[in-house]
């Protein structure tokens, strides 16, 4: 027994050996930047850059080339004595850090994103309901832009049985005085005519729009729902008053519209219509969003929802929140009451009707059918429809009961459950492009089996592509990459810049969507190097006297205004982006700075590692925004960002708190010449503006981060897992497609609809 144990023990203990052997000589041996790492910089950053608790907590990932960050590590690592790493220990390092988990394609190799559930996001939830209702009331459509359809009667009742004269296309600011619209028509008699205004008006953004009548006469109003009056003013007072009313609207639709005017034995007659839009100002209301065309109502549900996550920079409904659920519920109930209020006429039947029965079933099948973006089977339609009707039960109570099922459903709600069919591409087309439900055409081209390859969906694509809801989404996925959904509200020194106000305000940004709407729509290339490189604007005539534009000046409407060679580069010096990024009585190169870095550029930037207000009143008077900013950020812990931040910044010097190009700074010469570091690591000088925008249109990291965006706007989805080329690939065909916004648009939708939920 001894022997067998002795013996045993010797075979462990050269069993051990052997094994400890092997692995010493599997072992790979550390390389050198490996070994300086673990000596000289693990203690502090972790043994794979994770960081390290009150030492230096952050991980050790960016997007610095590899030569900056030889040139960091040589000036300031390892701190306690930077003179310990420095020439090839430092080159060594450098490079071991920046393969194994700096550099973002290791990033992106160590975080291997998947195509993931999600709910609609608000602005789905709100789009996909409108035009669910849609299919039964009929779609929304705006053409002929330019004002309303204008009926004039010699009566104050709108007869037509006396004489009328019809005009098209005004918008409506009059002021008649003691006289009539027509002083040498015998007919109109300065007691007594009336006015018919009618048409569509055109919602740019969603939110709530008021709308201000201004008149001593009587006044009525209607907007979307022609069943009930918005603004009730047909009581005639004699002076002259302000009527409000105020309606929810979904951008990028058009809403029916009229107004009903009369004067009878008042001393004088006047009239305006005007109104106050989102992220806008009082104003007349423009030709621009006036068509003498009317047009179908849109169901809009004012029930309002909690802001969705935006943690990954784009909205995604990644999770649902006991208010979430909340909202939608009382979302589906206001549908469903709408619904019931409205049977009859969606129905065409009446409470007596022998079919009612028969077509308020239809109704609910239908409803659950374009709901669910699919033929509903047997077993669903008897569940959610068939089964709510039941003996002596009112039809509205069982209609509401099939709108709350169907709309609480995860087969409404999760658009995206994992099926791989045409149905399913279908319904990711539509919502990529539409953020609502496929139409007609897209629901039987799935039906027929026509969206089977690339070719079929970019057929729909292209179809889809000039929809206004198209437009609309784009115009939405623009402002995010200009950053206006986190814009804080602008305000600027009234004494400095006495022409600034919130009428001011709204017509810079009006100038900016109009601006990014040419680019895109109305220029067939759609060239995305025309956003940085343009020297033009639309302009009003106000607007282009303060910013010394080239305008004919006879209109208060926008037009293309040019600018002096050089003057303008795009949205780089578009005068809202740089009244935007700027303080309230001077420019802020930081904050323009940090804009092109991450937004336009697309590179990374760390929070940095203590905050350092600017406080602009404890300089001396006399020096330039520059040197503040210079003095600000000298250290070296703000100069590993602000060496990218500030060049950037300071080529835009050239244009004030509010946009306006100048010369000088405090009496002095503006600087704008700065040498700056790409991502690539190559050294350049950004001169001003114009050098800047040419930087921009060149540089593959801006492309990838434009595609990129755009992708996360369309899909919700990250880009990564769609495939490790996806990105790569888009970025390729975007440049053989000269840059065109709209192709890239078209491709990005098809590459997202043909990748379905991941299954196991």
């Amino acid at each position: 027994m001894q022997f067998a144990y002795k013996k045993f023990s010797q075979l462990l203990g050269l069993l051990i050996v052997v094994l400890f052997s092997q692995t010493t000589i599997l072992a790979k041996p550390l390389s050198p930047g490996a070994k300086i790492y673990a000596d000289k910089c693990a203690k502090c950053h972790g043994d794979k850059g994770q960081g390290v608790a009150n030492e230096y907590d952050e991980p050790l990932t960016g997007d610095w080339p590899l030569v900056k960050l030889v040139r960091v590590i040589t000036k300031t690592m390892p701190e306690e004595d930077p003179s310990l790493c420095i020439e090839k220990e430092a080159e060594l390092v450098a490079n071991y850090i920046f393969k194994e988990f700096y550099s973002p394609q290791f990033q992106n190799l160590d975080k291997q994103p998947r195509i993931k559930l999600a709910r609609l996001t608000n602005r789905q939830f709100i789009h996909s309901v409108a035009d669910l209702i849609g299919n039964f009331t009929g779609s929304s459509d705006f053409n002929l832009p330019g004002g309303l359809q204008a009926s004039y009667f010699n009566n104050r009742n709108l007869s037509k049985n006396k004489q009328t004269i019809n005009k098209t296309k005004e918008i409506i600011n009059f002021d008649y005085g003691s006289a009539t619209p027509y002083p040498d028509n015998v007919n109109f008699k300065q007691e007594e005519f009336s006015i018919r205004w009618s048409g569509s008006v055109f919602a740019e953004e969603t939110g709530n729009y008021k709308f201000i009548i201004s008149s001593e006469n009587g006044v009525r109003l209607w907007v979307n729902n022609m069943d009930l009056k918005l603004i009730e003013g047909w009581v005639s007072s004699g002076i002259r008053r302000e009527l409000t009313g105020n309606v929810q609207l979904i951008g990028g639709r058009a809403y029916p519209i009229r107004l009903d005017y009369f004067k009878y034995k008042s001393k004088s007659a006047s009239v305006k219509l005007e109104w106050h839009p989102p992220h806008g100002a009082r104003q007349v209301l423009p030709s621009r969003n006036l068509s003498p065309n009317s047009t179908n109502k849109t169901f809009v549900f004012n029930q309002p929802f909690p802001p969705d996550d935006s943690s990954f920079g784009y909205k995604r409904g990644n999770s649902v929140s006991k208010k979430w659920d909340e909202s939608a519920t009382y979302a589906a109930i206001e549908t469903a009451n709408w619904i019931a209020e409205n049977l009859d006429f969606l129905t065409k039947t009446t409470s007596k009707s022998p079919d009612r029965l028969i077509k308020v079933k239809q109704l609910g099948s239908r409803f659950a059918k374009y709901a669910f973006r699919r033929p509903l089977t047997m077993e669903e339609d008897q569940t959610f429809v068939h089964s709510r009707f039941v003996s002596k039960k009112p039809e509205t109570d069982s209609i509401k009961e099939v709108i709350l099922l169907v709309l609480k459903s995860p087969r409404f709600l999760y658009p995206d459950l994992g099926q791989l069919d045409d149905y399913s591409i279908a319904a990711r087309l539509a919502l990529g492009l539409w953020d609502s439900l496929p139409d007609i055409e897209l629901a039987q081209a799935a039906a027929a089996g026509r969206l089977k390859n690339k070719n079929q969906v970019r057929q729909q694509a292209i179809r889809m592509l000039h929809d206004p809801r198209t437009k609309a989404k784009l115009r939405s996925m623009m402002h995010h990459w200009l950053g206006l959904d986190y814009a804080e509200e602008i305000a600027k020194d009234l004494e400095k810049f006495p022409q600034y106000d919130k009428s001011f305000e709204a017509d810079l940004r009006t100038s900016l969507n109009l601006f990014l709407d040419e680019i895109i729509w109305k220029n067939a290339g759609a060239d995305y190097r025309t956003l940085f490189n343009s020297n033009q604007l639309p302009l009003n005539s106000r607007l282009a006297k303060i910013y010394k534009a080239q305008h004919n000046g006879k209109t208060s409407d926008f037009s293309q205004a040019s600018f002096d060679k050089n003057k303008r580069a795009g949205v780089l010096t578009h005068p809202y982006l740089l009244t935007l990024y700027s303080y309230h009585n001077s420019t802020s190169p930081i904050h323009r700075g940090v804009f092109i870095t991450r937004n336009l550029l697309g590179r990374g930037l760390k929070p940095p590692p203590e905050a350092v207000a600017f406080k602009d009143e404890e300089f001396d008077p006399n020096m330039t925004m520059r040197e503040k900013v210079s003095q600000t950020t000298k250290a070296d812990s703000c100069m590993t960002c602000h060496s990218i931040i500030n060049p950037l910044g300071f080529s835009l010097e050239n244009f004030d708190s509010i946009g306006r190009f100048r010369q000088t700074d405090n009496g002095r010469p503006i600087d704008t010449s700065s040498e700056y570091l790409t991502v690539e690591g190559n050294s350049i000088v950004i001169n001003d503006h114009s050098t800047l925008a040419s930087h921009a249109i060149n540089s593959t990291s801006a492309h990838k981060r434009f595609v990129e965006m755009l992708f996360n706007q369309v899909a919700k989805q990250p880009i990564q897992a769609y495939g490790s080329g996806a990105l790569i690939k888009l970025c390729n065909d975007f440049a053989s497609a000269n840059y065109n916004i709209k192709f890239l648009l078209v491709e990005i939708a098809v590459t997202s609809a043909l990748k379905g939920l991941e299954q196991n």
